[in-house]
């Protein structure tokens, strides 16, 4: 779910938590980037869940698995994309901006990419041939077309795309730059949260950095690591810190954080 995309939200999550009845919650969720929206959000949910719930931004709880808690920065890119680092005393961000502002190298992002490559080719002003057949196979390119301006909010339609465009890199040119142009959008978010907070290491995080050609050469760029952990650990450690009788029992609440730079 999403901060800004799923009505709702809150009692969702009130209900995932109560039905687990735990200790204490972590939750890292998308669209929390408002002052104080993750500590009000975290705080309503400890009152009726009975127990202390630690709300924060889905990438904080990536970076946070990614490295266990320690110093890094956190590349993700799956439906959209953005990143995060820590260098033990500030925080930096990077991305996030949504599909329409931003989103560069995500899936959503690649996906639409291949739809604008297959309309070339339909029209007959270059393209790709191999974009456009993985694209009509997938859909109807005209009802897709009226479906993505009629719900642009959709992101869905677009990124499930991006699976068929990274498998044709190895030998379709256009395909190929699609990749090499992702993955250098990506290396750019780390690139930006290294020049202010130093170089820090780097984890990729999501479902686009399963494509071996984006990853080889978003490491080849930026030296990146796999995640030590998955999010959910990231958020599982989180709530750790407020748990009852845990040294860090006071539990701060937040999504981009108050201290980070720029």
């Amino acid at each position: 779910m999403n901060a800004l995309l799923t009505a709702g939200f809150a009692d969702q999550l009130q209900h995932i938590i109560t039905a687990a009845n735990p200790t204490a919650a972590g939750v890292g969720l998308p669209g929390v980037h408002a002052a104080g929206q993750a500590r009000r959000l975290g705080q309503a949910l400890a009152r009726q869940a009975g127990c202390p719930v630690h709300v924060t931004g889905d990438a904080d709880a990536a970076r946070h698995g990614a490295f266990l808690g320690a110093p890094g920065l956190v590349v993700i890119a799956g439906t959209g994309s953005v990143a995060l680092g820590w260098d033990g005393e500030r925080f930096a961000y990077a991305g996030g901006h949504g599909f329409v502002l931003g989103d560069e190298g995500s899936a959503y992002w690649i996906g639409r990419e291949a739809v604008r490559a297959a309309l070339r080719f339909e029209e007959q002003v270059s393209g790709s041939e191999p974009i456009y057949q993985a694209v009509t196979q997938a859909t109807d390119l005209e009802a897709l077309v009226g479906e993505v301006n009629a719900h642009p909010a959709d992101r869905a339609r677009l990124a499930e795309l991006a699976p068929a465009v990274t498998a044709l890199a190895g030998h379709d040119p256009e395909a190929q730059r699609i990749v090499r142009c992702a993955a250098e959008h990506l290396a750019t978010l780390a690139e930006s949260i290294q020049g202010r907070l130093g170089p820090l290491p780097v984890a990729g995080v999501g479902g686009v950095f399963r494509a071996l050609a984006i990853w080889a050469r978003f490491t080849e760029l930026t030296g990146a690591i796999r995640p030590l952990a998955p999010p959910a650990v990231g958020a599982a450690l989180l709530a750790a810190t407020c748990a009852p009788g845990s040294p860090g029992a006071s539990c701060s609440f937040h999504g981009r954080p108050a201290s980070f730079s720029g």
